[in-house]
């Protein structure tokens, strides 16, 4: 399939093509997977004819089972998948999810031969689990320590490094604007990028975290601050 294929099902699929809809980037694909809310049935089949339609589409489906109803209590839809009802996640399991997430990023990043992603994620990076609403990262980049650097910006780089063909360029638009996640995207597309890299699955512990709303902050240079949801006793 080629990208100009892929983008005509897309918009064939929602009905409408925009004007100026570019079939040499996926631009135009933003805000594709909202328009099957709240349970993508729609979208089955959408990848048939790439060889990982099979893969690609369990993760779909879990990312659409995930986020459930996507009506705010309030009134209104909501603009990007969402989890409001979080199940509860024990601790420890959360502490362990996120140090095997820090691991598939490690990994990822050897593949790729990234040090600078390395060398800020040495193996005595700490987790801390707390519980609650987390504070937000600084925007100044001269604020930002490396590991926020190398966790937030350069990982979100290292699939563009991954030579699986001109599809996944297409898709990353559509995926990204999801939930504004790059690691979500990222885990969602994986499929793409698994033969070219040998990695089964290195972010699948981040899914984990997303669907249970957990909330990453990184301050300083040691040390990842992990914030579960407040669940009444």
């Amino acid at each position: 399939m080629t990208p100009e294929q892929l983008i005509q099902r897309c918009h064939d699929l929602i009905g409408s093509v925009p004007e100026d809809a570019d079939p040499s980037n996926g631009e135009s694909l933003i805000g594709f997977f909202q328009s099957f809310r709240p349970d993508g049935l729609a979208l089955q089949g959408i990848f048939d004819g790439i060889p990982v339609a099979t893969e690609l589409q369990t993760r779909l489906d879990n990312l659409f089972i995930a986020a459930g109803n996507d009506r705010r209590p309030e009134g209104g839809r909501d603009a990007y998948f969402v989890i409001r009802k979080p199940e509860p996640l024990d601790p420890t399991v959360a502490s362990e999810l996120t140090q095997q997430w820090l691991d598939g990023i490690r990994q990822f990043a050897k593949t790729m031969n990234v040090s600078t992603i390395l060398d800020a994620l040495q193996p005595d990076v700490k987790v801390r689990v707390l519980e609650g609403i987390p504070p937000k990262h600084p925007k100044d980049d001269a604020e930002k320590s490396n590991l926020l650097k190398a966790v937030q910006q350069d990982t979100s780089h290292l699939v563009e490094k991954v030579d699986a063909g001109p599809l996944p360029a297409i898709l990353r638009p559509a995926y990204y604007f999801t939930a504004c996640d790059a690691m979500l995207r990222d885990y969602l597309m994986w499929p793409f990028y698994a033969n070219a890299t040998g990695l089964a699955d290195p972010l699948a512990p981040y899914f984990e975290l997303w669907r249970h709303r957990a909330k990453y902050r990184i301050f300083g240079e040691s040390q990842i601050d992990l914030y579960l949801p407040w669940h009444p006793d």
